[in-house]
C-alpha cells in the first residue's frame, strides 16, 4: 500500500521515524511532517503565511506549517493520493476529550474531510515505564493490520491509543488486547499555578500561570478509552470527522 505518514512533534521525532522504518518494509512510504513539535495546535490551518517545504529524503518532506496544513500540502501540492494516512506515533496519548486539542488527530480528521481513509496513533506514556519507541512501532503495526481491512465509513477516520508495557513483558512478539470502545467524555482536571507577578506600575501588572494536572487520575467510566488505555488494552475509537 501507499502510506502517507504525518505527526504533531515534528519531522525528526522518534515515533514517526520509527513508524516509518518498519513499515517500510511492506509499503511505498511518504512523509510530509511539521518542521518542529506542533502538540496540542489542535485542528489550526494556515491561510496568511506562505508554507516552506523542504525535502529531506526520497518521498520525504518537512513544512513549515500545522499537521492539518501537512495533510493539505501532500494532496494539493504535492499530488500524493495515499491508501491510508497515519498520523504519529504520537509522544503521549490522545484519549478522551483530549482529541479536541490533539495535532496528531487533526492530520487525520483532515485527511479524512479530503476523503482519505485515515489514522490516528498515540503512544500512552507512564513515567515508571521507560520509553521504547521500536516497540511502539511494532504495537502500531499490530493495530493497524487489524483494521487494513475495516476502513472507516465516509466522514469517521479511526483514534488508536497504543498501552504502555513494562520491558519485563517485552518477550518475542507481545500481545494485547485490541479493543474497540467510545470515548471518555469526561475531560482531564487541570488547574493553574501563578509562577510570579510583577508590578509595572500603579496601573498595571503581570502575571503568569503554569498548566497543571494529574494524567494517571484522570476520570475515566468502565469501559472507555482511557480506562482500557489505562488497562493494557490498544484502543480504537472511530471518530466524526465534522458535525
Amino acid at each position: 500500500m501507499k502510506l502517507l505518514l504525518t505527526n504533531d512533534d515534528g519531522f525528526d521525532a522518534e515515533g514517526l521515524q520509527e513508524l516509518a522504518k518498519l513499515l517500510r518494509r511492506e509499503h511505498e512510504v511518504w512523509i510530509v511532517a511539521p518542521d518542529q513539535g506542533r502538540s496540542c495546535c489542535s485542528h489550526a490551518v494556515t491561510n496568511a503565511d506562505p508554507l516552506t517545504l523542504t525535502e529531506r529524503g526520497q518521498w520525504q518532506w518537512m513544512l513549515s506549517g500545522t499537521p492539518a496544513d501537512c495533510i493539505r500540502v501532500a494532496v494539493h501540492c504535492l499530488n500524493l493520493r495515499p491508501d491510508y494516512v497515519l498520523s504519529g506515533v504520537n509522544h503521549g496519548g490522545n484519549l478522551g476529550v483530549d482529541t479536541l486539542y490533539s495535532g496528531t488527530v487533526s492530520a487525520a480528521r483532515e485527511a479524512s474531510l479530503l476523503d482519505l481513509p485515515a489514522v490516528a496513533l498515540s503512544q500512552y506514556m507512564r513515567r515508571d515505564i521507560p520509553k521504547d519507541w521500536s516497540q511502539s512501532a511494532y504495537r502500531a503495526r499490530q493495530v493497524l493490520e487489524h483494521l487494513w481491512g475495516d476502513q472507516p465509513h465516509e466522514g469517521y477516520f479511526w483514534n488508536v491509543n497504543l498501552p504502555a508495557i513494562p520491558p519485563e513483558e517485552v518477550v518475542g512478539t507481545v500481545h494485547f488486547p485490541i479493543s474497540h470502545c467510545e470515548t471518555e467524555p469526561s475531560p482531564l482536571h487541570f488547574h493553574f499555578e501563578e509562577q510570579d507577578k510583577v508590578e509595572s506600575d500603579a496601573r498595571a501588572s503581570t502575571m503568569s500561570f503554569l498548566y497543571q494536572s494529574n494524567y494517571q487520575a484522570r476520570p475515566r467510566r468502565e469501559g472507555s478509552d482511557v480506562s482500557l488505555c489505562f488497562a493494557g488494552h490498544a484502543t480504537v475509537t472511530k471518530l466524526k470527522s465534522f458535525g
